[in-house]
């Protein structure tokens, strides 16, 4: 008996297909999505955010339609894909386009920013 070179054993073909198909939906559908530096989340509250010097070394990215900081209710995610669910480590976050205008952001755990503050 040969093992292995039966067309009938091991994984149908196309069984992941679905699973295929939703990572490609959710690719697709953040092709426009904005890419955002940010620190890790602080254990600040949200005015302490801009004061604090951290390490700016993380990228986001937010579905939002103001191209330099996401706003209140954009979504920010961890990788380029359009997660639904999208889990995120909710908290506060220093994040900056340019290296030299920052904003401080509470996101929650759906990866969605209920607060803003903008550093001076």
């Amino acid at each position: 008996m040969a093992l292995g070179n039966n067309g009938s054993m091991g994984q149908a073909r196309g069984k992941n297909k679905p699973i295929l198909v939703k990572r490609r939906k959710e690719v697709v559908a953040a092709k426009d999505y904005y890419s955002i530096s940010s620190s890790i989340k602080l254990e600040l509250d949200l005015l302490s955010v801009c004061s604090a010097s951290p390490l700016v070394n993380q990228n986001y990215y937010y579905n939002g339609t103001n191209s330099l900081f996401p706003v209140v209710n954009d979504i920010i995610y961890k990788s380029k894909r359009a997660l639904n669910p999208n889990k995120f480590i909710a908290g506060n976050y220093k994040m900056t386009r340019n290296g030299s205008q920052f904003v401080a952001l509470t996101v929650d755990s759906s990866g969605v920013v209920t607060h803003r503050a903008n550093c001076r």
